[in-house]
């Protein structure tokens, strides 16, 4: 009967999120434990109390699972970032969003095992790929956009590379910051108001 085909797919729908939530739990657990490189998808099973079948179900390699965490703090922060700037002061809006992004990822412990050396690179190859770039543009296009119609960016670059090179800066802020003498936000602002602003304008 139509009613109850309805109701078995609705409870499957909310069976498969979630044992999936609980995948995404022992993943962090796991992380936080064993760090990211050392973490196995069988130690993932081992703390979702699921078989690595059904691990590789949902997620078809650990580095699938970390994007999953990737994506999911950067939607996080995102959400953040939108409640305190105002798009529409286009240049300051994007310096504000940059140091937003490093003042969050430092705080989130999530990120923080991410960003470790043993896991940078990995985690700098996720940030290109097509779901966080599109989470990218979600978040920088209106800033973008609203710089240019104010006239204070440059119209030589596509806004995908400014994304790109706003995103290795972050980054760099982010993994290097304390090394370099950039982990105050003051020395972070003075930073991206000498160079970043300068390298955008027209």
């Amino acid at each position: 009967m139509p009613g109850a085909t309805k109701r078995r797919s609705a409870r499957s729908e909310t069976t498969r999120r979630n044992v999936r939530e609980d995948i995404y739990a022992a993943a962090l657990d796991s992380f936080e434990r064993h760090g990211v490189r050392r973490t196995l998808m069988e130690d993932v099973a081992r703390a979702a109390g699921v078989s690595r079948p059904t691990i590789y179900y949902y997620f078809p390699d650990k580095d699938a699972l970390v994007l999953e965490v990737v994506v999911r703090q950067v939607r996080e922060i995102h959400r953040r970032i939108r409640e305190k700037i105002r798009v529409e002061d286009g240049v300051e809006a994007m310096i504000e969003a940059s140091l937003a992004t490093s003042a969050l990822s430092n705080e989130n412990q999530s990120l923080q095992l991410l960003t470790q050396p043993d896991t940078a690179g990995l985690t700098a190859r996720l940030a290109e790929s097509d779901i966080v770039m599109g989470l990218q543009r979600e978040l920088w296009y209106p800033m973008l956009e609203a710089a240019r119609d104010r006239g204070e960016l440059r119209t030589d670059r596509h806004f995908d590379d400014i994304i790109r090179w706003i995103t290795f800066l972050e980054f760099s802020m982010i993994t290097s910051g304390e090394v370099f003498g950039f982990s105050a936000e003051r020395d972070c602002r003075d930073a991206l108001t000498a160079y970043l602003v300068p390298a955008l304008r027209p």
